[in-house]
């Protein structure tokens, strides 16, 4: 599934049979179920036997051994509002708090909000991590809807207009309601709208809310945002391939916006336990506006049905933004800080640069480890203190200069008094036989 695409009216009923092991009451065990072939009414429950790849690579468990010292279960006291297609009920998760719906559909339409939801709090084992944040509680705010009302079989889709209704419902909420915002979708803005989205995340902020939303995944021909980045142009063998150059900001909301943490996904795997470096260039619009990265492919979650384990498999912003959202809600249990304290404990800490970022990763990839055992405390407003290089700038080097000899002066006129006395001294021994004889 990818953020710049509409969501499916239907999901792919039922699993390969041979795939699965059934006893009888029992649920079924695969090792590769996708989250999007889980039914709403899945019957029995599937579990899969994979333990999640970006959770290994991320070092989950570890930092929520870390969290735990707190003495509280990571993400405890945190709500995680989710705008997305809808989330389940779930024994994996803390009881869902039900938003005001901005669409006209009330039913569960997709299975993306609830894999996304699992990513951020799902319940694993402390050896299997599902959710960065078990403790964490999801707010379920639904921002999708089908795009001809009462049509079952119209495409299911979000607008900016649901998303900034979605918006100024958790930032009427007060201050302390809820820590963190999930954004997992992508979209072009209109002008009219840009003072919109500016002001409720402007509220946003003032409310001590971190946003998190996805860079976008790279649109495919005949979908969203596929002209409006030069591909309808590209001709030959360049056809379907981005522009030089390319740069998502300006084009993908609210990514773009400040205020967000915008994230992109990488595509580093694990294959029989060795990690493997992925290029996501394919998968993933590159964007300046991009803060930090996590990977994605063959990550845990949760299925439609709320009672499933299963993969998501993609490289995509949309299960990329829900793992940073856990981090930050993991981060945020189990420290008082602001958000723009947590902002900072999250790039400063990812594997590149704080003072620099790229388009693929920004300041890198989530380190959560590192996020929670950060030597420095960021200041209220984010600001680290860093090791500051004093330049000198390019002057030529100078000759050193003589020391000062303060007894010069006295030192010649010795030696010109030496000298004169020296020179009377030889003249009047000169001159004594002469004046003697004269004297005789």
């Amino acid at each position: 599934m990818r953020v710049t695409v509409p969501l499916r009216g239907a999901v792919v009923a039922g699993l390969a049979l041979g795939s699965l092991v059934v006893g009888a009451g029992a649920p079924a065990y695969a090792a590769d179920v996708s989250c999007e072939d889980v039914t709403l009414q899945q019957t029995p429950a599937v579990t899969t036997t994979a333990l999640s790849a970006p959770a290994r690579l991320m070092q989950v468990a570890e930092a929520q051994r870390i969290a735990a010292r707190s003495g509280t279960e990571p993400g405890a006291g945190v709500t995680v509002a989710v705008l997305d297609s809808g989330v389940a009920q779930s024994d994996r998760l803390e009881p869902v708090l039900q938003g005001v719906s901005s669409g006209k559909s009330t039913e569960l339409l997709d299975p993306q909000g609830t894999a996304v939801a699992g990513l951020i709090a799902g319940r694993g084992k402390p050896d299997q991590p599902i959710g960065i944040a078990p403790g964490a509680r999801i707010m379920d705010v639904r921002v999708y809807d089908r795009n001809q009302a009462n049509d079952p079989a119209a495409e299911l889709e979000p607008s900016m207009d649901r998303l900034l209704a979605g918006l100024r419902q958790v930032a009427a909420l007060p201050r302390g309601a809820v820590g963190v915002v999930n954004v997992s979708l992508t979209l072009t803005l209109p002008e009219e709208l840009r003072d919109d989205l500016r002001d409720v995340l402007a509220d946003l902020a003032a409310k001590d809310v971190v946003v998190v939303a996805a860079t976008g995944d790279r649109p495919e021909e005949g979908q969203p945002l596929y002209a409006d980045f030069g591909y309808a142009e590209r001709e030959g063998e360049d056809a379907g391939k981005p522009p030089p150059g390319e740069d998502a900001r300006g084009g993908t909301w609210p990514a773009s916006a400040s205020n967000v943490v915008a994230v992109n996904a990488t595509a580093t795997s694990l294959v029989e336990d060795e990690v493997v470096p992925g290029d996501a260039a394919n998968e993933v619009l590159r964007s300046s506006a991009t803060d930090v990265a996590a990977p994605t492919r063959d990550a845990v979650s949760l299925g439609m049905d709320g009672a499933s384990t299963c993969l998501v498999s993609d490289v995509s912003t949309v299960y990329a933004a829900a793992e940073v959202s856990g981090v930050v809600a993991l981060l945020r249990s189990t420290f008082d800080e602001s958000a723009p304290q947590i902002v900072a404990r999250l790039t400063s800490s990812a594997t590149g640069s704080p003072t620099s970022s790229n388009v693929l990763t920004g300041h890198g990839v989530v380190q959560p480890v590192e996020a929670l055992t950060l030597a420095s405390t960021p200041g209220r407003k984010g600001q680290l203190s860093r090791t500051t290089i004093v330049d000198e700038g390019n002057e030529r080097a100078q000759v050193p200069r003589e020391k000062v000899d303060v007894l010069a002066s006295t030192k010649r006129n010795a030696v010109w008094w030496g000298l004169l006395a020296g020179g009377g001294l030889v003249v009047a021994m000169l001159l004594r036989p002469v004046l003697a004889r004269r004297r005789d």
